[in-house]
């Protein structure tokens, strides 16, 4: 069925209409609570309609405490004062957010009507990390990259986990740059589920990780990490892969990999020359004498080299690939994040109003996600919908999102924006220019 501009309007509106009943079903206080957000029972600001105005405000490009406040007051229909707010933020809004974040924007009720190749699990996990660069003042508490001058950089990375199956955010994270991928890869254990499908690049490729995947009953799929030793399952001794794909030219079968001897299946299916040649190109001229490849690394370049725990009977060899680079959609999530939903577009004046700003902006960043699946599978089966393109529409409408959150008109949002935020404020300290004009004598008043 093909939606018409009205009737695909209204399903938009009304998606974020429902943010507000789906916020009442949302424990925010209790989640406030449990990280540490809310000491005692607030006075003045309910802590739904704080969330509320967070959201509103979402698509707003840099956030100023003045402007955060106002909206929060108009929220909870009263005044609240910056100074405020400056004292609510703490570290634990991070964590507060986060939670909210996955109760709120929960699992799409849309029926799947077929999982093809995922009937086996009940989640499939995309996990990866984005950085952005931070102001230097910023690194004591997001250190960036270090550097033989010992300059201070500071950076921002951000560790993403949610179902593809669901569009459901299941944890956020931030950290500076200095906690890379590795030391992360044991965050998917805090939310493993038995049947569940992991999917993430090599950066977070931990034998032990992998391992109590295993355990937990819940399947991977990963690249497989050059160096890391191979053993015949059956005598236990080493593997040697390059005899074998010299014989064979691919190869799907069982291993022990590494020191742990994880049982795992390992698939190798050869690539073109052209991107063999690439492959082997870039990994020569890498400038980290450390990944200096040798002669049986350059040979591998030739595979595109798999290891997984699901069987061959779930998963015949020629579907890894293809599966595999569903993994790309979470790339695209933190291009559309950058491009067109104001992640660049920060409050970097201290660490907490950073962890503020981040946390509202990935609130409308979920928001938008979740947004392109629903229209998807509204039944347009002519058109596919764009999660970049629709970022950017729904980035050039901030107005319009906040007043229909909000659940104002339009019309009266921009009134009250004109009465609050259209005038200088009063300050002793100095003259506007308006006031400068009139010490001339000049009054346009």
């Amino acid at each position: 069925m093909r939606h018409s501009s009205n009737s695909l309007f209204r399903f938009v509106s009304d998606n974020l209409n429902q943010l507000r009943s789906a916020l009442a079903g949302v424990d925010c206080q209790g989640l406030a609570r449990q990280s540490g957000f809310l000491e005692r029972q607030p006075r003045k600001i309910p802590i739904p309609k704080f969330v509320l105005a967070l959201s509103a405000l979402a698509a707003e490009t840099v956030l100023s405490l003045e402007r955060v406040a106002a909206v929060i007051g108009l929220a909870a229909g009263t005044t609240y004062s910056k100074q405020a707010l400056h004292k609510r933020l703490c570290a634990p809004l991070e964590t507060f957010l986060a939670q909210v974040a996955a109760s709120l924007f929960g699992q799409l009720i849309v029926p799947l009507a077929d999982r093809g190749w995922f009937s086996s699990f009940g989640r499939v996990l995309l996990h990866d990390s984005t950085v952005q660069a931070l102001p230097p003042h910023l690194a004591s508490a997001f250190a960036g990259p270090r550097n033989h001058r010992l300059r201070p950089y500071a950076a921002l990375k951000i560790q993403f986990i949610c179902d593809l199956l669901h569009s459901q955010v299941l944890q956020l994270s931030l950290s500076g740059f200095t906690r890379n991928d590795q030391s992360a890869s044991p965050d998917i254990l805090k939310i493993l589920q038995p049947g569940d499908l992991i999917i993430r690049d090599l950066g977070y490729f931990v034998l032990k990780v992998l391992e109590q995947i295993s355990l937990a009953q819940a399947s991977f799929l990963s690249r497989y990490r050059h160096g890391v030793s191979l053993y015949d399952p059956q005598t236990g001794q080493p593997l040697d892969l390059v005899a074998r794909l010299r014989v064979y030219h691919a190869w799907d079968g069982p291993v022990l990999l590494g020191r742990e001897k994880l049982p795992v299946r390992l698939v190798a299916q050869p690539v073109s020359d052209a991107l063999a040649n690439q492959r082997r190109r870039k990994a020569r001229s890498n400038r980290d004498r450390r990944l200096h490849p040798n002669a049986r690394h350059i040979f591998l370049l030739g595979w595109t080299i798999f290891v997984t725990n699901v069987p061959r009977s779930v998963w015949p060899a020629q579907v890894l690939q293809p599966i595999y680079r569903l993994r790309w959609r979470i790339e695209i999530i933190f291009k559309a994040w950058k491009s067109h939903l104001g992640l660049r577009q920060l409050n970097c004046r201290t660490p907490n109003l950073l962890r503020l700003s981040v946390m509202t902006k990935l609130l409308f960043c979920i928001a938008v996600y979740r947004l392109c699946n629903a229209i998807q599978w509204l039944g347009d089966q002519t058109r596919q919908c764009s999660l970049l393109r629709l970022a950017r529409i729904l980035g050039q409408c901030s107005c319009w999102f906040a007043a229909t959150v909000l659940g104002v008109s339009l019309p009266r949002w921009i009134q009250w924006h004109l009465r609050h935020h259209a005038f200088y404020e009063q300050r002793k300290d100095r003259n506007n220019f308006y006031q400068m004009l009139a010490l001339t004598g000049l009054s346009l008043g």
